[in-house]
Parts: structure tokens; sequence; C-alpha cells
């Protein structure tokens, strides 16, 4: 089973996967990027951070089942990343990816994750980013919720116990219908 998660950037996506992962046992996709490593992430554990050349490189030789640009950076999914058969494969693709991949393949479960506005802002400022920087994300991330009812699953991240938990009963009921 595949399961995308995806939502505006700042939402605890990362987070979220990561400690479903300290619950269940699930294969994480290492998507590919272009963007600049921050300081808390791993190359090939977090992204495969790659330069614009590189990626284009991966374009051509057809190697992504999906890639968006996000910004000014480029994010996609290898296909030897779905690849895993004995675990769920969970997935972290940006809205148009996603929503890409669940049209493509009707067996892939979409879960958008979200947040309060307000939240949102206050992730985004804890990041380090500047007001205009913000200001240009809170646009994209009213586009991207334009697109949430092309998801399965809407989980609002309010307390991340309860998002870890809501989200463990929708996988492990998933599971049991597979």
């Amino acid at each position: 089973m595949i399961i995308i998660f995806s939502g505006p950037s700042g939402v605890g996506k990362s987070t979220i996967i990561n400690e479903l992962i300290k619950k269940k046992n699930l294969y994480f996709s290492i998507s590919h990027t272009t963007r600049e490593k921050r300081h808390n992430e791993i190359d090939g554990m977090d992204y495969f951070f790659v330069k614009n050349s590189e990626f284009n490189d991966l374009i051509k030789s057809d190697f992504f089942i999906e890639y968006e640009k996000y910004g000014t950076d480029y994010y996609g999914t290898g296909k030897d990343q779905l690849n895993n058969p004995e675990l769920t494969t969970v997935l972290d693709v940006e809205v148009n990816g996603a929503t890409t991949l669940l049209k493509k393949n009707p067996k892939f479960v979409g879960i958008f994750i979200d947040i309060e506005n307000d939240e949102l802002i206050n992730r985004l400022k804890t990041r380090g980013h500047n007001p205009e920087f913000i200001s240009k994300r809170m646009q994209l991330a009213s586009e991207q919720r334009s697109k949430i009812n092309e998801f399965d699953y809407i989980v609002k991240n309010v307390d991340i116990n309860t998002t870890v938990n809501n989200i463990l009963d929708i996988i492990c009921n998933l599971e049991e219908s597979w």
C-alpha cells in the first residue's frame, strides 16, 4: 500500500511521518530535491539533495514517477522508491505532485495534513523566514487547500500525539481492508 502525505509547507508532515515510523513499521520514500539542506537534515535519509543539473538529468532519464517545482526548487519521487512489497510505503509529496499521483493510481491513498493559518505563520516564523517569504507561502497554502477534496483523508494537525494516533487508526483500517 502506498500512502501519500501532503499539505502546505510547515504543517508538520515530516514530524508526523517520523512519529508514525517510530510506532509502526513503515517504509519512508525518500524524495530528491534541489533545495539547500537544512542543518538538521541528512542527505539520503531526509532527502537526496542534488544540483539542478542532476535533477534535470534524472527527469530526462524518466527516473521520477512525479516531480514538481515548489517555490524555486524541484522535488521528485523516484520510481525506485515504490518497490517495497512488504511494508506500507509513505511518501511526503508537494500537493500538485500528490494529486498527480492520486489521479495516476487510484490504489494510492492521499492524506492532506493541515493546520490553522495562525499556527502555520508561527511555524514559518520559527524557521526564520522573512515576512515576504511567509506571505508567499500563505498564498501558496491557500492555493494548495483548494485541492483538498482530491485527497482521501483530511487531518488537522492540532496536537502531534492526537494527529499521529488518528493517522495510525486510518493506516490500520486501510491495511485491514487491503
